[in-house]
Order: C-alpha cells, then structure tokens, then sequence
C-alpha cells in the first residue's frame, strides 16, 4: 500500500512540473552590432577608432532623418535603440555608407558595411628629387561626391578607382590622376613644381638697402595678356619677406613711392631664389609752414602749358619717392594766410634723401 501511494504522489508530481510553461528565452542587452571591412573578403577592422557608425531615425520616405539616436567610434560595437526603423551611417575618415535596417522586439539586427577603399599616403614634393615632404602643400583628392584634403604627408582612406588629386603650394598648382584598388596600401609622391624667392631692393647699385614696408612687390606673368597687362601671380609689403612661387619665368615689379621698377627672373623647382632690385631712386622731403597743399610736378610743360602732376597732399609737409632729377614744387595757402601761390625747384639724387623748407 506504502508503494502504491508514493508511485501515485510521482506521478502526480511528474504530471505537475509537464503543465508548467516553458521558460521564455531572456531579451537581449543589445539590439544592433556593427562589423566593418577595408574591403570585400578582408579582415574585420575591429575595435578601430577610425570607423563612426551613427543611427538615425528613418524618415517617412525611408531616408535618413536628422535624428540621431545613438552611435560610436568603433568599427564592431553593440548597442541597444528603441524598436524601428533606421538609417546607419558608417564613416571611414571621409568614406561613407548607409544602411537602412529595422530593429524589432526580441532580434539583434546585425549590420556591416564594406568601405571598397584603399590606404592612401600622400607626400607632395617640391621636385622629384626632394627628400622631404613639403608641410605647406595641400593636397586635395576627389571622386565624385567624395573629397579630402592634407597638409604635408598624410595617410588617408579613399574609395577604390580613379581619384584626382590637386596639390598646392601657394599659387603653384599640380593636377594628376591615380588608380587605387580596394585593400591597397599605397604612398604617392606629389610633384608641386614650386620654390621660394626673396626680393629686397636698394635706392641705387651698391647704395642704400630699402628697409620700409611700404614698398610693394608683385609677381606677375612673363607674357602680357591681349590688353597689354601682365597676370599677377602673388605679392607682398616689404623686403625680405618669402614669396610661394611656381617653378618658370616671371617678372618682379617693385613699388615704392611714384618709382616702379621691373625685373626678370626665374625660380627652379626646389630652390631659393633671392632677387635684389635697384629702384634708382631718392627720397624728396618738403616743408612749407601755413600751406594747404603741396604738388610736386614735372618742371617741363605740355603744348597746352601745362605741367604734369607727380604726387601732392594736403598740408604743411609732403614726402616722396622719386627717381633721380629736377622737379618743380608748387605750394598753395588757405586764403586765411593771404599768401600767393609758390614754386620752387627741387633735385633727387639716387640713394640721398633731399629736404626743403618753404617759409617766404
């Protein structure tokens, strides 16, 4: 009887524990994984930094809406984002993809993405014999909607294809075009034909050095244009200073004052060129106490008598810079002063500075 009874308490127990509901599988932590490829085949970029996947909200039409929801600088994450539907957009540096997915109660959506890029280093050089990278230079590289840019040499990520590059030193511009397949790890020297020139300038051969910044310095084109004009490649104030050229043949006009100077020159790619100008000029001073303004002239007249203007001011004093000869200076008064006009004549010598004082 004793066994009976604990044969039916079993079975009764076993019959129990059968109409008990299974146990449900536990939610997962995360509903998105991310993987990432340089290439179709190739190996995971795993844990790199340089991979950002974002997640946006899918608009209505599906697209990628402006709300963002989660993300990270990792190529393979884990993340867990509200049950919809979205737009991730993986980045490798400039490189992007987007991936419309949907996640859902109880699924993980596993998303992964395969950049078709190559490993680009790019290292612009003045010349091809140049040892080092140049650090002024900026290269840019385009494919379609794709560009980058770099300063001096730098790697980078770039699509697989056909990608022009343009590289820049100042006003010299290189343009060429290369192929990459995807998975390459490639270095490509950039050829900016370019040098440096320097330009000082002195008042006459062997005499003073110009020391002001207010004499100017232009670049321009060898060749005029149809109206007679040259184009003007760059320029800067005062002696001494750097100027980023493009290897060839160019002209360096100097200003200073009412005195311009032309000179030819040529700069080689890699190299400095210093270039020194003689302005043959002086320096005219004038003084003339209660005038209202100073003129200075030419001292010859035209056929209807009269004689060029040069340079004037209103005022008591008036400086200039001139090439060497004689000039007429002419001097007007405020009517307060109940003075007649004066003129008088003056001479500048090359590299000397010539003062006046026009009292009586």
């Amino acid at each position: 009887m004793r066994i009976a009874l604990m044969i039916a308490a079993t079975l009764y127990a076993s019959a129990a524990f059968s109409q008990q509901p299974a146990p449900q599988a536990p939610k997962p932590q995360v509903n998105v994984r991310t993987d990432a490829v340089m290439f179709k085949g190739g190996p995971s970029l795993g844990d790199s930094d340089k991979v950002r996947w974002d997640f946006y909200k899918a608009d209505s039409a599906g697209g990628r809406s402006d709300d963002n929801v989660g993300g990270a600088y990792d190529a393979t994450f884990e993340e867990k984002i509200p049950p919809g539907k979205y737009v991730a957009v993986a980045a490798l540096g400039n490189i992007t993809r987007e991936i419309a997915f949907e996640v859902k109660d109880g699924a993980v959506a596993e998303l992964a993405v395969d950049f078709e890029a190559a490993q680009l280093t790019l290292v612009p050089k003045r010349s091809p014999d140049s040892k080092e990278a140049e650090p002024l230079a900026r290269v840019t590289v385009t494919q379609d909607a794709f560009s980058d840019s770099v300063y001096g040499s730098k790697e980078l990520f770039v699509p697989a294809g056909e990608l022009k590059l343009e590289g820049r030193i100042g006003p010299a511009v290189a343009e060429e075009t290369i192929t990459v397949k995807a998975g390459d790890t490639v270095s490509h020297d950039v050829i900016i034909p370019s040098g440096v020139v320097v330009t000082n300038a002195v008042y006459k051969e062997g005499g003073r050095q110009v020391e002001t910044d207010s004499i100017r310095f232009e670049a321009l084109a060898d060749t005029q244009t149809l109206d007679g004009t040259r184009t003007t490649i760059t320029g800067t104030y005062g002696p001494g200073k750097i100027m980023q050229m493009p290897a060839g043949n160019f002209i360096m006009r100097a200003k200073l004052g009412k005195v311009t100077v032309e000179k030819p020159f040529s700069v080689t790619a890699g190299q400095r060129t210093d270039l020194s100008i003689d302005l043959d000029a002086g320096v005219l001073v004038v003084s003339a106490p209660q005038a209202e303004r100073i003129d200075i002239v030419e001292t010859t007249k035209d056929l209807q008598g009269t004689q060029k203007e040069i340079s004037g001011r209103y005022g008591t004093t008036h400086q200039e810079t001139l090439h060497p000869g004689t000039y007429a200076v002419k001097v007007t008064y405020d009517k307060k002063a109940n003075r007649d006009p004066k003129e008088v004549s003056a001479t500048v010598t090359a590299s000397e500075r010539t003062e006046i004082n026009i009292t009586d």
